[in-house]
């Protein structure tokens, strides 16, 4: 009996272990298996696999490019480079034209383009796996439009030298309603709208373009700042509220420098930044009073409206140099490196 009872329990305990192995066993070609799955849908779109699967289509899509060689800031070419990169269009057919070119003034109007460089696709029918579809806008003549945030207005009333030209009133109201940072009687004023919970604006505000436009322009260049809070960023008024609000108490140094904290550390809640202006000497309870009264909710609209009005922009970081003596100014979309600033104030000045 103790012999046979010591089999039973061998056997229990063997297939026991048998049952475990077995369980691990499966276990591994489970999650193998898994991995495999993936690292086959991750190279689905990969750049072979898209060039092998979609070439013969790729061959059949024309992208015309429409720039303007006056546009000293367009970077068209950086566009081209890459949308070449893009693997499903590696092989389509690429054709520039500029706006002096004799049809393209007309096709701009007909197809309600107003802003170059324009990319201009002849299909819709691209297999990117949703990445670019978004984007195009189908024009009247059944071609589309990939919308990249172009700038330059070639139809725009210009100074001798190219620049557009701003109304002195537009210019006078603009800075009115905001706060001045550097020489008031510098030359060229850097007018930037900008929403608080934008990354691409703290892109901006942590490079080194702000310290470099101060050290090299020191009594040539100022500054101020508009709020543009886009509808997407729910923290973007709060936050706005709050710089304002600071303002109220501290004036222009305390406001700016409690935009470039907001920058810097992307905090997702305006308590924080609350926090942040008490370090900068305000009073909390006052302030708390006033962003929960939205006192400046009037003042942020407005500097909103203005700057759609006057420039046609619907997104952020935007740059608009102007020079206050012949009111003309130049427009830098986007977080770009402080040689496209450079490039654009030196012209000004000269």
């Amino acid at each position: 009996m103790w012999l046979f009872g010591n089999s039973c329990e061998t056997e229990k305990k063997t297939n026991t272990v048998l049952y475990v192995i077995i369980i691990v066993l499966l276990a591994i070609i489970a999650v193998w298996a898994f991995f495999v799955w993936k690292n086959m849908w991750d190279n689905k779109w990969s750049d072979s696999t898209w060039k092998e699967t979609n070439n013969s289509t790729a061959k059949e899509i024309t992208i015309t490019v429409l720039d303007d060689k006056r546009c000293k800031n367009c970077m068209t070419s950086q566009v081209v480079w890459q949308l070449k990169q893009v693997p499903f269009l590696a092989s389509a057919k690429f054709i520039e034209k500029d706006f002096s070119d004799s049809w393209v003034e007309k096709y701009l109007k007909d197809n309600s383009i107003s802003k170059l460089p324009a990319i201009i696709i002849s299909t819709n029918n691209i297999d990117d796996n949703g990445q670019m579809k978004p984007y195009l806008k189908e024009l009247k003549d059944k071609q589309y439009s990939l919308e990249i945030g172009a700038s330059f207005d070639p139809f725009a009333k210009r100074s001798d030298k190219w620049f557009m030209t701003l109304d002195k009133d537009t210019l006078s109201k603009i800075k009115s309603n905001t706060y001045l940072s550097w020489n008031k009687d510098a030359k060229i004023s850097w007018i930037e709208y900008s929403d608080l919970e934008c990354p691409y604006c703290a892109k901006l505000h942590n490079s080194d373009v702000p310290a470099k436009m101060k050290e090299t322009y020191w009594d040539k260049v100022n500054k101020y700042f508009n709020h543009f809070p886009l509808d997407f960023h729910k923290n973007a008024i709060p936050w706005a509220m709050v710089t304002e609000c600071l303002a109220e108490q501290k004036w222009a140094d305390a406001f700016y420098k409690l935009i470039e904290k907001a920058f810097k550390d992307e905090k997702s809640d305006k308590d924080y930044l609350i926090a942040e202006a008490v370090k900068l000497w305000a009073d909390k309870a006052k302030l708390e009073s006033c962003v929960k009264e939205e006192k400046y909710a009037k003042k942020i609209t407005e500097q909103q409206s203005i700057w759609a009005s006057s420039f046609g922009v619907t997104w952020t970081p935007w740059s608009i140099l102007v020079n206050n003596e012949t009111w003309e100014y130049e427009v830098i979309s986007w977080a770009y490196p402080f040689d496209s600033f450079k490039s654009i104030v030196d012209s000004l000045l000269n």
